[in-house]
């Protein structure tokens, strides 16, 4: 996958130049996020702000017209923006493997898989978890998907 290439595809929702700060490895996870989120925004103005690689995870924002965004997009993108962020904290972005893991070398600490990973790799006590309007989630590896592992109806328990 190449940068070209998810140009080519979601010509609408991505400018030249807004990849540009991706590294390879995670372009195929930034096609996934395409391929639901670039359908429901045409023609709603959205605009690709930051997309870059930051403290090991890819730092994505973006923009849109305010009155395009109805619940039903704002609910699709607040998913698919969490599921974006933890992929790109388990993927590689040399290669596009996963697992990829926390590695820190000095003061810089890197997302990497085993063959690429550089300094001490990060030991996490437990998983990252996301706060999200459906509760607090979770990125599942293998099923490649967000799991909710508590919603706010759980507080009374």
């Amino acid at each position: 996958m190449t940068a070209e290439e998810i140009y080519d595809r979601y010509p609408e929702v991505l400018y030249p130049g807004d990849l540009k700060g991706v590294p390879t490895g995670w372009l195929g996870i930034i096609d996934q996020y395409f391929q639901i989120v670039a359908p429901i925004m045409e023609d709603t103005g959205f605009e690709l702000v930051t997309a870059r690689e930051y403290g090991g995870g890819l730092d994505w924002t973006w923009t849109s017209m305010l009155g395009a965004m109805t619940h039903e997009r704002h609910a699709v993108l607040d998913r698919e923006d969490t599921l974006l962020e933890l992929r790109s904290y388990h993927t590689c972005p040399v290669c596009g493997r996963r697992p990829a893991f926390g590695w820190q070398s000095g003061r810089k600490i890197a997302t990497a898989c085993e063959e690429h990973g550089v300094g001490e790799r990060i030991e996490r006590e437990a998983p990252m978890t996301r706060s999200t309007r459906a509760g607090f989630v979770q990125y599942a590896i293998a099923a490649d998907d967000l799991v909710v592992v508590w919603t706010p109806k759980e507080e009374g328990r």
